[in-house]
C-alpha cells in the first residue's frame, strides 16, 4: 500500500518563474443581429461576439522550467498553481486540458503580471 506521501512524490513537478500572463478572462458572449440597407438592398446579419478580452492560451511545450526543461507535450491530468510575485495576480481560466491551460491577468493590473507556476502532474 502506497502511503499519501508516497502518493505525492510519484508525481511530476515543475516550477516555471517568471511568467508573464497579459491575457484576460472574456466577460461572455452576446448574440447580436443587424439590418444593413444599402440602396435598394436590404440584408439582416447575425453573429455572435466576444465580450471583453480574451484569454492567454498556453501550451505546457512551450514552458521552461526553472532548470531550464522543456516541459513535455502532454501531462496526464495536470494541475496549475498561480503564485503572485505582487499584489497583482493571475488565475487559471476554466480547467487545464492535457496539452495546456489558459490564463489571465487581475483586470485591474495595468498591464502584464509576472507570476510563478507551479504545474503538477496528477496521472490516472
Amino acid at each position: 500500500m502506497i502511503s499519501g506521501l508516497e502518493r505525492a512524490k510519484s508525481h511530476r513537478v515543475w516550477f516555471v518563474p517568471e511568467f508573464s500572463a497579459w491575457g484576460l478572462a472574456g466577460w461572455s458572449e452576446i448574440e447580436f443581429v443587424v439590418q444593413e440597407q444599402v440602396q435598394s438592398t436590404t440584408s439582416v446579419l447575425y453573429g455572435t461576439i466576444d465580450i471583453g478580452d480574451v484569454a492567454q492560451q498556453v501550451t505546457f511545450a512551450n514552458l521552461t522550467d526553472h532548470r531550464g526543461n522543456q516541459l513535455p507535450q502532454s501531462l496526464s491530468s495536470p494541475r496549475v498553481i498561480v503564485r503572485p510575485r505582487s499584489v497583482e495576480t493571475a488565475f487559471v481560466v476554466g480547467e487545464e486540458s492535457t496539452e495546456g491551460f489558459k490564463i489571465a491577468r487581475d483586470p485591474d493590473a495595468s498591464g502584464p503580471v509576472l507570476v510563478d507556476l507551479l504545474i503538477i502532474e496528477m496521472g490516472d
